[in-house]
């Protein structure tokens, strides 16, 4: 890919062409805009073709290739995300969002892509808010955020449930297992350092993987594709 990538804290814009991508699953909801329309496929081998589609978190997608698109990454965490995800479905077909009319800027600057950001969210009618998550579960998150050396039973302690509480609480609320969640952030932090100019073998350290082979295997499960696709050949643009 050869486009420019906008990141805030819990979303991530992308703008440019796209490449063909493995089924694959992540944490974020997805939003995908394709004026020229493309392919999107779920883990059932049901296949659509759309110029646009709204992806829950947590389920098996691809993605056929296109010249010029936007893909709305929202973070598990982010509250669009967590509303998108709760009537939806794992099929292919209740995700197209054919009617939606967004403009796709090529070359956006950052007030473009806050704009884009906006439109999205605005033509998906993401209005109703999410159920709150339980308090344990946000003390979770925070701790989980912070360190990833915690054990379950300090963090536990902390949250004043037990491990077996504390287990169940995190998965209903969050929608992870806890160490899917860490590898999801170390993740995110690897992709941050990218974005500040480090290595894929410097990210790798950084973000706590055992090496850039571990990243690449991550980066590939949640994305469909390689570092070397997703990351070396973008534009990095903060919002925040």
């Amino acid at each position: 890919m050869d486009g420019t990538l906008f990141v805030s804290e819990t979303r991530l814009l992308y703008v440019g062409p796209l490449v063909a991508t493995t089924l694959h699953a992540h944490h974020a909801a997805q939003i995908v805009i394709a004026p020229q329309g493309l392919y999107v496929e779920d883990g059932a081998e049901e296949r659509i073709h759309t110029r646009a589609a709204v992806i829950p978190p947590r389920v098996p997608h691809g993605h056929g290739a296109s010249g010029h698109a936007a893909l709305l990454f929202l973070d598990g965490d982010d509250v669009a995300s967590r509303a998108l995800s709760r009537a939806a479905e794992p099929r292919c077909a209740t995700w197209r969002r054919d009617a939606l009319d967004v403009s796709v800027p090529r070359d956006p600057t950052r007030e473009m892509a806050r704009a884009l950001i906006a439109s999205i969210l605005s033509a998906v009618d993401v209005r109703q808010p999410p159920e709150p998550r339980h308090p344990a579960a946000r003390r979770m998150c925070a701790a989980l955020d912070g360190s990833d050396h915690d054990s379950l039973a300090s963090l536990s302690q902390e949250a004043g449930l037990s491990p077996r509480q504390m287990r169940h609480a995190f998965a209903r609320d969050v929608g992870l297992p806890m160490r899917a969640y860490q590898r999801w952030k170390r993740l995110r932090r690897a992709i941050a350092a990218v974005e500040a100019g480090a290595s894929l073998s410097a990210a790798a350290a950084a973000a706590g993987f055992a090496d850039s082979a571990h990243l690449s295997r991550v980066f590939r499960e949640q994305f469909g594709m390689t570092p070397t696709q997703g990351l070396t050949a973008i534009t990095w643009r903060t919002l925040d």
